[in-house]
């Protein structure tokens, strides 16, 4: 099977002729002649569209038919006009290419004088970019080039996107930032919903829009048509439309037709989305609470391209409500902090008084997490009924976007944070010993900290295995009666809880009071969220400073003038951990490996004989087995060695062993061993 087709080499002006061999689908295949192409053919000619691509030149083309009938695009069409599209710096990107009879297409150079036909690799940019960028001027957004063109003949700045309407990119918008724009759409349903979609892209980003649709045009006229309609229909009549034309509002429904706006736009649910301030109950539904121009606006929908997006109904968080629009910007901070300080000591009773200071600090940094690394997870811990619980009650009164949870999951916890970015708050959890939750236990312990992925495996729609990836980065509450393993008790301030002794600190919450300190931390975010925070130096070593330093940077924010107690405050937890450590186990082994070595001065011993050692003073029930201090000897950074007699043991390292004993205050002669004393 064999077919004869008659090509057209634009480049040459020429037929090409060539014999197909092959057909695959909708294409035939032959060896290209534009290249030597002996053993494998690469030329597809596509017979329905009359056009032909080569894979290995990337030669391309129409067939040759002098008898035009329906082509779309071909050689013999006229060309009316091309518009060129050049990139910031004026360079040629790519071209449009406007056909008589009416009709489009694009190419690109291809660097030898000729011209690719397609765009790929290309990213496309609005007409006349050069020209929006400099202009300080007004600038008009149309539907087409040849409007673009007729109103750069008036002396206006305007611009279009490439390939008609409904084709504006989000990408376009940062080239508007700052400047006027007045958005004159086509006299039609498209044209309508065209400029309509570009309006609601750019709020936020352009200083003004405008909405100007001209007068006395039929259905489907344009810009372009006005100008010719009338003599009078000039550059000082534009404009006064102009100054007369009302500012962009977004039109739930075409007013000439009644229709619904943007009907091909697909509607999608996502509740965090760019530039997010919070989220507000409106009139029975969640919307959007944004900060542009210096104003909040509540909105239903955030729209990027051909999505539309809104929040998920029915959230279990605190969101606000409308009248938080009625609020002035003018915060006193300073009055807010001593507030929010206030409510958590009306409700709450803690061990220490600096306790409502870290309290109060990390409410603030809640509403400004997005600018931290670290988020110390605060873990409320204590018997019955001594106000673990009402931490978390108080606690979700006043943090950003609060949720409280009674049980949680693995799935619950990684998709909530990954969907809502939420402030949880966990009442009763059990992550050691029996019945506990190995799994949820090693998210958590990711939470504190930026960029510690988790991953999962999932199905896709064909049945096949994906790793996903989740960001699990979230302000955490834990308020329990049960302990929680030591590495993520690493990363936690900790408040041991005790039985209240004031019993006025019971009552009932007042909600309003805390809804209009919920609105006023909500004003904070909008006034700082784009700031710089304030530089601040390191308070503490290692994992103490890295979740205490968003608490500092928020009090220099909010009270700079009791940093000196904060530090004192990190200091007192630093002192309380490094006590801490001398009791521990790791520091019991240190001065059993110091003990063995002071009386046999041997580097070489068993682990048997340090185990030893640690059981002399310990129950049956208490003994520690060798693997279990063989394993703690190895993480203390000793190296593992095979003895004489063919029995495992350990070498002591001297610096090694120097270095623990000042970590763990052991101490030999009349001072004694704070660690053993311990």
């Amino acid at each position: 099977m064999s077919k004869l087709f008659h090509l057209w080499d634009n480049q040459a002006r020429r037929i090409v002729s060539v014999e197909a061999t092959k057909k695959e689908g909708k294409n035939w295949i032959a060896l290209c002649p534009f290249h030597p192409d002996k053993n494998r053919p690469n030329l597809y000619i596509d017979e329905e569209k009359e056009k032909y691509h080569c894979f290995t030149c990337n030669k391309n083309g129409f067939l040759y038919n002098p008898k035009y009938r329906k082509l779309k695009y071909s050689y013999h069409r006229n060309i009316a006009a091309t518009y060129n599209y050049k990139d910031e710096e004026g360079n040629l990107l790519y071209q449009v290419v406007r056909y008589k009879p009416k009709g489009f297409n694009q190419r690109r150079p291809d660097g030898n004088n000729d011209w690719i036909w397609n765009m790929k690799g290309v990213n496309p940019v609005p007409y006349h970019l050069p020209e929006i960028i400099q202009s300080i001027e007004p600038v008009m957004i149309v539907e087409g080039e040849k409007d673009v063109e007729n109103l750069k003949r008036m002396g206006f700045t305007a611009t279009t996107s490439p390939m008609g309407a409904g084709k504006w990119k989000a990408s376009y918008n940062k080239y508007l930032k700052d400047k006027e724009v007045i958005l004159i759409p086509d006299h039609d349903q498209p044209g309508y919903q065209h400029c309509q979609r570009i309006g609601q892209s750019l709020r936020g980003i352009a200083v003004k829009i405008k909405w100007l649709e001209l007068p006395g045009l039929e259905e489907k006229e344009d810009i372009s048509d006005w100008i010719e309609k009338e003599k009078g229909n000039n550059k000082e009549k534009l404009l006064q439309l102009i100054k007369e034309a009302p500012d962009f509002t977004l039109k739930k429904h075409e007013e000439r037709s009644g229709k619904p706006i943007n009907p091909i736009l697909k509607n999608r649910t996502k509740t965090i989305v760019p530039n997010l301030i919070h989220l507000v109950g409106d009139q029975g539904r969640t919307k959007y609470l944004f900060y542009k121009n210096e104003q909040l606006l509540i909105e239903d929908y955030f729209i990027t391209e051909d999505k539309r997006y809104s929040p998920k109904q029915n959230l279990p968080i605190k969101i606000l409500n409308p009248n938080i629009l009625k609020r002035s910007f003018n915060l006193d901070i300073v009055r807010l902090a001593t507030e929010i300080d206030a409510f958590i000591k009306s409700y709450l009773e803690m061990p220490l008084d600096s306790d409502y200071l870290i309290l109060s600090m990390w409410v603030f940094h809640t509403y400004l997490i997005e600018k931290f690394n670290t988020t110390p997870i605060l873990y409320f811990y204590g018997v019955k009924e001594t106000g673990k619980s009402r931490a978390g009650e108080v606690l979700s009164e006043l943090a950003f976007r609060a949720q409280r949870l009674t049980s949680l999951t693995e799935a619950t916890l990684f998709r909530s944070v990954e969907l809502f970015k939420p402030t949880l708050i966990i009442d009763e959890i059990k992550l050691l010993g029996k019945g506990g939750n190995q799994g949820l236990a090693d998210l958590i312990k990711t939470t504190y900290k930026r960029g510690l992925k988790v991953s999962r495996i999932n199905l896709n729609k064909s049945g096949e295995d994906q790793i996903e990836y989740y960001d699990t980065f979230t302000p955490l509450v834990i308020c329990t009666t049960e302990s929680i393993p030591d590495i993520i008790e690493s990363r936690c301030i900790l408040f041991t809880m005790q039985k209240n002794s004031n019993p006025q600190i019971e009552k009932m919450i007042d909600k309003k009071w805390a809804n209009d300190l919920r609105e006023r931390l909500t004003i904070f975010r909008a006034n700082y969220i784009t700031k710089e925070l304030p530089e601040a130096q390191y308070i503490a070593r290692g994992r103490l400073n890295e979740i205490m330093f968003p608490l500092y940077q928020s009090l220099l924010l909010v009270g700079p003038e009791r940093k000196n107690e904060f530090i004192d405050i990190v200091r007192r937890i630093q002192k309380s951990k490094e006590n801490e450590d001398g009791m521990s186990l790791e520091a019991e082994i240190v001065k059993a490996l110091d003990d063995e070595y002071q009386e046999n001065q041997n580097k070489q011993f068993l682990t048997q004989v340090i185990s030893k050692r640690l059981n002399e003073i310990r129950s049956e029930n208490e003994q520690i087995s060798d693997r279990a201090v063989s394993n703690r000897i190895k993480r203390l950074g000793f190296d593992k060695i095979r003895i004489k007699n063919g029995r495992m043991g350990f070498r002591i390292n001297d610096e090694r062993m120097g270095s623990l004993k000042t970590k763990y205050k052991i101490t030999r002669g009349t001072e004694g061993s704070e660690g053993s004393e311990g």
